[in-house]
């Protein structure tokens, strides 16, 4: 307050207040002051996200938060990756719980990020069991932002555009080494070369494969918003357009999102809110995880010297000899394919009080997607991997789940003493139809006349034609928090879910936590004797989670009617002889039940300088118990799925650190925060002492790459111990490792590989694997620097993980001349004499000694440093922006993926899990390098301007 008295000018400065642990975060059913929580919550604003290029809000969470990995599954345009809270805690669906404005969810990347308020994720059991049964993985809380009551209408328009290019390429051969080289392979193993590789035609330069599918990306944004409201009702209205192309082919990603929030006031005690989101989506990925149809895979392989077309102006070929895959151009160039998906998400709520203190609330909702995806595959007979006919392939899903919440809450101070309740009742249905059709031998492949009535024959695909499913939730929940003189701390849950999925007697999981906090800082005796540590708590906590996320109705044992292998001969194997019959599809576990993921935490809040200095630490234990996992399927059990059985656990634990630095020189405001995350990750038990889990095999060796044993992280990369190159004949002699080894006289030759007999046999064979290194990072980070002076404000993210281990498949395949494809640049740094390499073999064209098998030759630290992004903005003066009817006016110019800091020799050392290599459900591979769509860096320049 200033005295006016006589004066006509008032020169007023305000002074930056940092009550920073007043801030309000939300936790489930309700909110908290930050100073009162006594779970593991982190929280970030959605303006620190604002106008960050990215398909979703998902991708923008990266390193931001300790605790929260997204595990990108390459850069695909609209690819969100998946989310894993303190690391993977089961082989199942790892997903966190999303819940959009109260509704459960699912997914966040059909948010637009520009319409987030915050977010809140909920880490340890203490703060999350009130989700109960789906709680397992963490739960991320999401707000939008919604108007204000008695605020002056505000029209905002936010757009930006910009460019992307590819990072990197895979250095590769040319044409004339390529043919020097595959001459060598064949003259090591003593064979005839063949003709093809002296044709002198194919021996000159024609293309760069990965300049041809590599193109410029594009992405466009706008957002529209409207907010405001009287003095009984606000309102806030949105919509935007994004706009993502690829830098692969036909990759992009387009959203068209729609969002209208009302809150309204009647009477003194009734207050009723409302929330709706609609999305519009439509993406296509080229398929770059696999082998021999991957995209990205054959560009690298595809012969150099082989034109995109020949000089009639067909795709060309590749030749007998130079390996059997398609050109990639003529892959992008056919390709046709969209999947649209519209989703709507709505909620209505009201909340009544009936005392002071004492409120009662309802939340009915629906979450609603409606998915179509279309594809058409030409003929194919002017390539090598052929196709006898074409085909179109069109399936639709129909999704519903309604919500319904009903439950009181009460908060209320007597004295020293302070108490909130919060309890009540809910439920949800889930609902889906699925439809699929395909048809082939279309006469005309015009793109006009692809529709399914052209089709000449429409396939039968028996139950994977369609069907329709059906679950159910219905919980009841409770939590009491307690204070006692704004110090001591204590909070309880207990939720009891009962599910579809599982038979009478064992539907319902009841999952307790309880949490306790020390604000020590308010004890008399630390303020006087600490007066620079403005904040220091200190809390504990214990709780039970549970998870559902695997297959319905395993409890049964469930028929199928028709289909491929149900087919019943009588009289004769003659088509007309042969009746559809009905046949077991699941075999019964009456006894599946719950995972329970058990949590305790740990966790030290303390404030330096009147909190200019913040900082957070957490220890915590996770153990997975009662896992579900699928075991080894029986051949005489026929074609009947095993079911889950609760026979696994895993174990991880490790501590979270964040930090906030905030400081103001006069005009200059500086904020840096940095957070990392330490995990060890465990599996503890499995199916039978000595069991493992395995993944599919790959390479020409047909070996798996990862296995999980117990006591060893999960998926980790299991194979053959390398030792170096064999100089000369006289090393083999020699060599203790294979002594009794019936290869040694004539499979094994100077240069090849020296591999490690562990089990002191003598032999190298199969019982000589080992485990080689660990998928899962030991550290993932984060660093955040944002400064502002006058109107110009700059803000740096760092990425980084360290750590961790790829297995770079790609690589692998790119060195191996055993293969007649294109090769890796490197392999010209081969050993071809003594002395010449130790650690690439030699060139040849049947590998007679195996040198790539899975072995650590092929395994690398994927570690790395990333500049995520980098934003500079200017927000022009006031006086300036009213002149022109503004409120403000900001432009920006910002980078992704500017640089990274890796010895990683692949495309990007940000692989995620390889979805297309999934085993009975679970995922079974992590950090394995197929020659995925990698990221690009992309530049946009932007404006934001409001009325």
């Amino acid at each position: 307050e200033v005295a006016v008295n006589n004066q006509t000018t008032l020169t007023v400065t305000l002074i930056a207040d940092m009550q920073t642990l007043s801030e309000v975060v939300v936790v489930g059913y309700g909110t908290q002051e930050k100073k009162d929580v006594t779970g593991s919550i982190s929280a970030i604003k959605g303006s620190d996200i604002e106008n960050i290029p990215s398909g979703g809000a998902q991708q923008a969470l990266q390193g931001r938060m300790a605790g929260v990995n997204i595990v990108r599954n390459g850069g695909a345009p609209g690819n969100a990756g998946s989310i894993r809270i303190r690391g993977l805690g089961t082989v199942n669906n790892a997903d966190p719980l999303i819940v959009i404005d109260g509704v459960p969810a699912g997914t966040m990347n059909d948010v637009n990020p520009n319409d987030i308020e915050s977010f809140d994720v909920l880490k340890d059991a203490s703060a999350s069991a009130i989700y109960g049964t789906r709680a397992a993985n963490g739960v991320v809380l999401i707000t939008t932002k919604r108007g204000k009551f008695d605020d002056k209408l505000k029209f905002t328009v936010n757009a930006y555009t910009g460019i992307s290019k590819r990072i990197k390429t895979i250095d590769v051969l040319d044409a004339p080494t390529l043919t020097a080289l595959n001459h060598e392979a064949y003259t090591n193993d003593a064979l005839t070369v063949p003709t093809i590789w002296d044709d002198s035609l194919y021996q000159i330069q024609k293309t760069n494969w990965q300049n041809e599918i590599f193109k410029q990306g594009t992405t466009n944004n706008i957002d529209l918003s409207i907010r405001g409201g009287s003095k009984y009702s606000s309102f806030a209205i949105s919509g935007g357009k994004y706009d993502e192309r690829g830098i692969i082919g036909k990759a992009y990603y387009k959203r068209y999102t729609l969002r209208i929030n009302t809150d309204h006031k009647i009477g003194k005690h009734l207050k009723i809110g409302q929330s709706l989101q609609f999305t519009n989506t439509h993406d296509n990925a080229p398929n770059t995880l696999s082998a021999q149809d991957g995209l990205l895979w054959s560009a690298i392989r595809f012969h150099p010297g082989l034109p995109v077309y020949k000089a009639n102006g067909e795709y060309s070929r590749s030749l007998p000899g130079f390996g059997d895959i398609n050109n990639p151009v003529y892959t992008i160039d056919t390709q046709d394919k969209d999947n649209a998906r519209n989703r709507i998400l709505g909620s209505v709520t009201g909340e009544y009080e009936i005392l002071k203190g004492l409120k009662a609330k309802a939340n009915l909702a629906l979450d609603a997607t409606f998915s179509d995806f279309r594809q058409f595959e030409v003929k194919i007979d002017s390539q090598v991997r052929t196709s006898p006919y074409n085909q179109l392939t069109i399936t639709n899903d129909k999704y519903w789940a309604f919500l319904q919440e009903y439950f009181i809450s009460y908060d209320k101070q007597f004295g020293n003493h302070t108490i909130g309740i919060v309890s009540g009742y809910t439920s949800q249905t889930f609902k889906d139809i699925y439809l699929k059709e395909v048809g082939r031998d279309f006469p005309s492949e015009d793109p006009g006349l692809r529709y399914m009535s052209q089709a000449g024959t429409i396939v039968n695909l028996g139950a994977d034609n369609g069907g329709r499913s059906y679950d159910a939730l219905q919980s009841l929940f409770g939590r009491a928090t307690y204070a006692f003189k704004d110090r001591y701390l204590l909070t309880a849950t207990f939720r009891a879910d009962g599910s579809s999925k599982f038979r009478p007697g064992l539907k319902w999981g009841h999952f307790p936590a309880f949490s306790l906090g020390w604000r020590i800082s308010e004890e008399t005796f630390f303020r006087n004797a600490v007066p620079f540590m403005s904040n220091l708590k200190i809390t504990g906590g214990w709780g039970q989670l549970g998870n559902q996320n695997v297959d319905r109705l395993q409890y049964l044992a469930l028929l199928r009617n028709g289909g491929t292998y149900n087919n019943y001969a009588l009289g004769s194997s003659q088509p007309q002889n042969q009746v559809k019959g009905t046949a077991p599809s699941v075999i019964p576990n009456p006894n599946i039940g719950w995972e329970t993921a058990e949590m305790t935490n740990f966790g030290l809040d303390v404030g330096f300088l009147d909190n200019g200095i913040l900082v957070t630490v957490a220890y915590f234990i996770k153990d997975t118990k009662d896992m579900l996992l699928s075991p080894p399927s029986v051949g005489t059990l026929g074609k009947a799925k095993i079911p889950d059985q609760n026979v696994g656990q895993l174990r991880n634990k490790g501590f979270e650190l964040e930090i906030t630095y905030r400081k103001s020189i006069g005009d200059l405001n500086i904020t840096l925060s940095g957070n990392a995350t330490f995990i060890k990750n465990r599996v503890t038990k499995l199916l039978t002492p000595g069991s493992f889990l395995s993944s599919q095999t790959y390479g020409r060796t047909d070996q798996e790459i990862t296995r999980s044993y117990v006591g060893s992280p999960y998926g980790t990369f299991y194979g053959w111990k390398a030792d170096g190159i064999y100089q000369n004949q006289a090393q083999i002699d020699s060599d203790p490792n294979i002594s009794e080894d019936p290869r040694r006289a004539t499979q094994i030759h100077p240069g090849d590989v020296r591999f490690v007999d562990l089990n002191g046999d003598h032999v190298i064979d199969d019982k000589d694997r080992t485990i080689l290194g660990s998928p899962q990072p030991k550290v993932t980070y984060g660093f955040n620097a944002n400064a502002t002076f006058k109107g110009i404000d700059l803000t740096l993210f760092f990425l980084g993980i360290g750590g961790v281990d790829i297995y770079n498949a790609d690589r692998m395949q790119g060195l191996n001349t055993a293969y007649s494809f294109n090769l890796y640049q490197e392999t010209t740094e081969r050993w071809h004499g003594e002395g010449t390499s130790n650690s690439l073999p030699r060139l040849s064209a049947t590998d007679p000694n195996l040198n790539f098998r899975t072995s650590n030759l092929f395994i690398e630290s994927g570690a790395f440093l990333r500049l995520k992004n980098v934003t500079l903005g200017y927000t022009l003066p006031r006086n300036f922006t009213e002149s022109l009817h503004l409120t403000q006016a900001r432009f920006y110019v910002t980078g992704q993926n500017i640089f990274t800091l890796t010895k990683y020799k692949g495309l990007n050392p940000e692989l995620g899990y390889a979805d297309g290599n999934r085993s009975s459900g679970q995922y079974t591979q992590v950090n394995v390098d197929y020659a995925q769509y990698p990221l690009a860096r992309t530049f946009t320049i932007g404006a934001t301007l409001s009325f």
